[in-house]
Parts: structure tokens; sequence; C-alpha cells
């Protein structure tokens, strides 16, 4: 059963489908439409989150006509915003500023999962995060600093995790976290503004950030070989909801 104390009001799902899929060895199809078992992987992010709403938002960019023209076939409610340039999360998120409703969730357009999300009694905003033992997941994610139930420190590709917390591509705002991203300054790693270190600055500033856990399993999809773990990810999901 999954416990959704998060959508007490209506909500949009932001998708964010702008990548290409170059690593997968799609070098002319977007990476959300590269197909896994017969179908893109958008298809089973969508299918996920329909859960949550039937109101999505898809930040586009490369080739956007073909995530268009699949997203129209499909029985949702869509909008579309796009990003000329790939500047990273926290641009794509705050390009949709006009159009999201007060509570909305942000999703990567690379990022499935299976199972359920277990919330907090009260939040207002939070994100994704599974326990793993896998250092080298959470070395190309973030990691994340828990007290109380309550976020105290991310940190953007740590290179010796402290704990086996690792946040996810999804995330769980109010549109509080539009005021953040004009304040926070792009990194050093990649000048881009880091929506980790956007929701520091949130905590910084004495906003109340709260991980939401998977009890399931997840992948970034970004090179050939995580198709594999994919495919048995999108096989539980199906033996769950089918």
């Amino acid at each position: 059963m999954i416990i959704m104390s998060f959508q007490n009001k209506p909500m949009k799902c932001v998708i964010l489908c702008a990548g290409k899929g170059t690593r997968l060895g799609a070098e002319n199809t977007p990476k959300p439409l590269y197909k896994i078992k017969g179908k893109p992987i958008l298809y089973y992010i969508i299918k996920f989150w329909k859960k949550f709403t039937n109101d999505f938002i898809f930040v586009v960019g490369y080739k956007k006509e073909m995530i268009i023209d699949f997203v129209k076939k499909l029985p949702i409610n869509a909008e579309y915003v796009e990003q000329k340039e790939l500047k990273g999360i926290a641009h794509a998120t705050h390009l949709t500023k006009y159009k999201v409703t007060e509570r909305f969730i942000v999703v990567l357009g690379d990022c499935i999962c299976s199972g359920n999300f277990i919330f907090p009694k009260k939040m207002e905003n939070g994100f994704g995060m599974i326990k793993t033992n896998d250092i080298n997941t959470i070395r190309n994610s973030f990691s994340v600093e828990v007290e109380n139930g309550v976020a105290k420190k991310l940190i953007e590709k740590p290179s010796e995790p402290k704990t086996n917390l690792c946040g996810m591509g999804f995330y769980f705002f109010t549109k509080k976290v539009f005021e953040y991203i004009s304040m926070t300054s792009p990194s050093k790693m990649r000048n881009e503004i880091e929506i980790t270190d956007v929701m520091q600055k949130m905590i910084d500033s004495g906003e109340i950030l709260k991980p939401v856990v998977l009890e399931g399993r997840y992948i970034n999809i970004t090179y050939p070989e995580d198709i594999k773990k994919a495919k048995k990810i999108i096989e539980d999901e199906n033996d769950r909801i089918d």
C-alpha cells in the first residue's frame, strides 16, 4: 500500500525529458524513448507516477516532437515546457514555475522504480531515498545525512559516503523551491545549479526537508549494462499492479 500523505491536494508531476540517449547507444532518440521490453522508458515512468496524479508536465528538448507525439497517445493530461539548453535538474524545474500546482513532483526521465514510497506524516518538501550497501550507487548520486527524520546534509556525488542512504531522481516540492533555485549559484563541478545545492540552501535557511523512503527497487538508466536491471524492475512492478 502506498501512503500518500503528500497528496492532500491536487498536484502535477514534472518529468524531465530533454536529454539524449547517447550513452545508451540511441544516437537519434531522446533518452526517455529508449525501448525496454518493447516500450519506452517514459511509458514505465508515467505508469508508475499515475498512482499519484494524472496531470503531467514534460520538460522537453532534444527531438521534442518525438516525446510529444508519444505522450499525445496516452490517457493523461499533459503540458510541455522546452529546455533549450541542458543546464541540469534545477534549471529544468524552474522552467515549470508557472505551470505547477502548489505541491508537485519532479521525476527524471531515465529513472524507473518498483515498490511503494512511504511518506512522513507531515511533509512540505522532500526527496526520494533508498537504502543501499552499494557505495558506487551512492557515489553516482547524492548521499543524505538524516537526524530525527529530517535531512541535515546532502552531498552531491560523495567520494566517501558516510551513510547508506542514497538520493534518487525523485523530488517532492512546494513552490517555495523556486525562491531557492533563484538564490543558488552554479557549482564548480558542472557550472550548473545543482538541485542538491538548492535543497541544502533550503535546509540551511530553516526549511524542513524529509527523505521519502522507497521500499522497492530503483535504477537510473545510464549505460547499456543498466538495461538488465531495468527489466527486472519492470517485471517486479508489473507483478504488483497489472
